[in-house]
């Protein structure tokens, strides 16, 4: 039967904002990423918590913002509970993308939609996979998906999502070139720039227009001007901020920096070289213990240098403004004057965190600078600087075109309006209420553990000293009835509102006596030795040794302390506050896109060569989308015209029509089947009689019977690679000479012309032979039927 495809925009269409979609095959709904970007506003959360409880599994493909912002705000608040996939990689570094980003808003607003547990929390509840290791979700097991390297991130992924004879392709960020620590893209397979097999003529193509008005210069000529840039501010003396991410693209840029930096010793006796954030050390932790996700050169690199894997040995890690000035101080290296730094700062938007606070200290001096390895999120400060610096130097250049490299510029006079949101120290008045508050609470909670324990204690001895008689098992189950009746008036005695103290109580409960164990006293009690047949019982706690608070840090690890500190309240009181100020930008200023992802013109010869059957064009501004869809859609492209860009929120039918049937092959018949292997797969042509059995559900196809079937003449059916690149080269390797002329076909020995047409019978691709009949002409149509597999 045909299976039913719906697509939805929760978020990212026609814009260029975090992505989310929501992707149905028949009763299965599934979630494509689950992004947010830090604001955590607009109508795209309101509409995924619509959705998230009827979620049967979400996948994510990158650990940046834009790909799992919203994972642990649905997965707490919204109910999007079911089971979630990821890569490795994109598990561990996407759980510290979202650690970080919660720890920089706490530190400067009031943020109570999730904390660091919640994250944890969220990622445990992720299945971890390999490339290329094919899953199928737990709760329709017909449903099997598959992740591939999209590069752009470390652990990024294509999704294929297959059901039976359909295929979607889920390819939205990717690189199809190799980066420094990255290989690329799962989309382009060996040396000669030819298409995976495994993912070509998907039944549904989802990519990105993000960059399809973009095209970049080549890698190399890019890292140079970006190296280029950092150096001229550091021969000048100056700082340099590098905005980046937390958790992705951070790795590649502070691998390229790592590199270059030894080449001078004067830079490393000048300026420090940093990535300062939250989370620092365990992004070079994390990045270390995932070597294997990365290029192979950069094991092999390492290993030959007898150092360990992505050690950034000369990169200071650094995770407060404290030990940057620490850092910075004169030393005898810089001859006791103050140093200069080169920093990494999350986050990329520049609108909180050490990126906003170094870009309030470095902006009005004119030898520092500002350079943009990305675009930025829309509406952030990142994307005003990066559309001042395009506006001027790019301005009419046309589109499609790669941007010009040019020298940094000063936006002179420039005023940019900016919030600033921080946390300061209480004082005065408002610090003696909070000590007072905090004092009233804490004697509050000791007095109210220090009653409940007792109580608990009197009850627990009672129930407990008499245990080896059946009666007084009894009691023990009636002791533990009334725990909820001591908790209750233990809180009212605290309270005030009551005045007395329960130490027994006389009555019956549960039809049971218990004037044995009650009796009046003063309160003080007296606990009872606890025996078995081994000796005493004892409490473990009573010989424990307690440790100092003031010792802690001296006896935990690094990473156990942050660990356990992650939701603990400062140690000294602060209040959050709110600045609107106006900055004087008097810095260089200049971009170089380091985003790692396909440009336009390799993005729209991918998708011509992918021969999807269905696209949807989703994540790029109104304009990019619009000029890759009129792409698709022209008539002189070889590609299906039934191209899709839904907008936000709109249901999108993308059904193939296309009727699977599930049979099972009679033993008898499958054995006199001649079979051919084309691309790794057993092919062959039969034909039967289905057979439904009363009592199984899969009809059996089975040998037909020769009075009761026609035995009509079938014409053969030629089956292989129709591609005239491969064929060219099996031709050659016959002596057949051969060359492609204007009309893209293969002529051979200048007497035989090879074109690619569609069949109007079939509806598929197929080899068309033209040439005057010759002893030429038959032997390459024998070697063109050897070829393919005639069935």
């Amino acid at each position: 039967m045909a299976s039913t495809l719906q697509f939805t925009a929760i978020s990212g269409a026609h814009n260029e904002d975090a992505v989310c979609y929501l992707l149905e095959i028949d009763e299965a709904k599934i979630l494509l990423d689950c992004g947010s970007f830090a604001d955590y506003s607009g109508e795209g959360l309101a509409r995924l918590q619509r959705v998230a409880r009827q979620v049967d599994a979400v996948l994510l493909s990158h650990p940046d913002m834009a790909h799992v912002g919203a994972y642990p705000l649905a997965f707490k608040q919204y109910g999007l509970t079911c089971q979630a996939y990821a890569t490795q990689a994109t598990h561990m570094m996407g759980a510290l993308c979202l650690q970080d980003t919660v720890k920089t808003l706490m530190a400067r607003q009031e943020f109570d939609l999730f904390n660091v547990r919640d994250v944890n929390a969220a990622f445990d509840n992720v299945t971890a996979l390999q490339y290329s290791q094919p899953k199928a979700l737990m709760r329709h097991g017909h449903i099997v998906v598959t992740a591939y390297a999209a590069g752009h991130t470390i652990g990024g992924t294509i999704w294929t999502i297959s059901n039976g004879a359909e295929t979607v392709l889920y390819a939205t960020d990717f690189n199809h070139t190799r980066e420094e620590h990255l290989r690329r893209s799962s989309v382009m397979e060996g040396t000669e720039g030819m298409l995976n097999r495994r993912l070509v003529r998907p039944t549904l193509l989802i990519t990105s227009s993000y960059n399809a008005l973009h095209d970049v210069a080549p890698r190399r000529a890019r890292i140079d001007s970006f190296l280029d840039s950092v150096g001229a501010v550091v021969r000048r003396g100056g700082n340099v901020l590098i905005p980046v991410d937390s958790a992705a693209r951070v790795l590649e840029i502070a691998y390229i920096l790592n590199e270059w930096w030894p080449r001078e010793r004067s830079r490393r006796d000048t300026h420090a070289l940093c990535l300062l954030g939250t989370c620092s050390r365990k992004i070079r932790s994390f990045a270390q213990s995932l070597v294997g996700w990365m290029a192979p050169s950069v094991e092999g690199h390492m290993s030959d240098r007898d150092t360990k894997p992505f050690d950034l040995r000369y990169v200071s890690i650094l995770q407060s403004m404290e030990d940057l000035h620490r850092r910075l101080r004169g030393d005898t290296r810089s001859r006791g004057r103050p140093r200069r730094a080169v920093v990494l700062a999350p986050m990329d938007t520049l609108d909180m965190g050490f990126s906003q606070e170094l870009l309030l200290r470095w902006a009005g001096d004119k030898k520092n600078a500002v350079i943009l390895p990305q675009r930025g999120p829309p509406g952030s400060l990142a994307r005003s600087l990066f559309t001042r610096w395009h506006d001027r130097t790019q301005r009419g250049r046309p589109a499609g075109t790669p941007m010009h490299m040019e020298s940094p510029v000063r936006l002179s006079r420039a005023r940019v309006p900016l919030t600033v949101k921080k946390r300061v120290p209480l004082e005065g008045k408002e610090l003696e209420a909070w000590r007072a508050q905090e004092q009233r609470r804490r004697e509050q909670e000791a007095a109210r553990d220090a009653q409940l324990q007792r109580n608990r204690d009197m009850l627990d001895d009672d129930a407990s000293s008499g245990s080896e008689d059946e009666a007084d098992a009894k009691v023990a189950e009636v002791a533990a009835d009334v725990f909820s009746e001591i908790d209750l008036e233990t809180e009212r005695l605290l309270s005030g509102q009551s005045f007395d103290l329960l130490v027994r109580g006389r009555g019956t409960v549960r039809g049971l006596s218990t004037a044995g164990l009650s009796y009046c006293m003063f309160p003080f009690h007296e606990k009872n030795r606890r025996i078995d047949d081994y000796g005493e019982i004892y409490d473990p706690d009573t010989y424990a040794i307690k440790v100092d608070a003031n010792d802690v840090d001296m006896m935990l690890d690094i990473e156990a302390s942050e660990e356990e500190s992650d939701d603990e309240a400062p140690a000294h009181p602060t209040k959050p506050i709110v600045e609107q100020r106006n900055l004087h930008i008097s810095c260089q200023l200049s971009y170089v896109d380091l985003e790692g992802l396909v440009s336009g013109n390799s993005l729209r010869n991918i998708i011509v060569n992918l021969i999807p059957k269905r696209v949807v064009i989703v994540h790029g501004s109104a304009n990019s989308t619009r000029a890759l869809v009129n792409y698709c859609r022209d008539p002189a492209v070889q590609l299906t015209k039934d191209v899709f860009a839904p907008a936000l929120g709109e249901i999108l039918n993308v059904s193939s029509g296309i009727n699977a049937y599930q049979v099972r092959i009679a033993d008898a018949l499958f054995k006199h089947i001649p079979m051919a292997t084309v691309r790794g797969n057993s092919v062959g042509f039969l034909s039967g009689r289905i057979r439904y059995a009363q009592d199984a559900q899969v009809p059996t196809l089975d040998a037909a019977d020769a009075e009761g079937l026609d035995n009509e003449w079938v014409p053969p059916v030629a089956v292989g690679d129709p591609r005239l690149s491969t064929l060219r080269s099996a031709l050659e390797k016959h002596g057949i000479t051969t060359r492609f002329d204007s009309d893209a076909a293969l002529i051979c020995n200048e007497i035989v012309a090879i074109r690619r047409t569609t069949s109007a019978r079939t509806s598929s691709d197929c080899f068309r032979i033209l040439g005057t009949p010759s002893q030429d002409f038959y032997r390459i149509r024998s070697l063109v039927n050897h070829y393919l597999v005639t069935l």
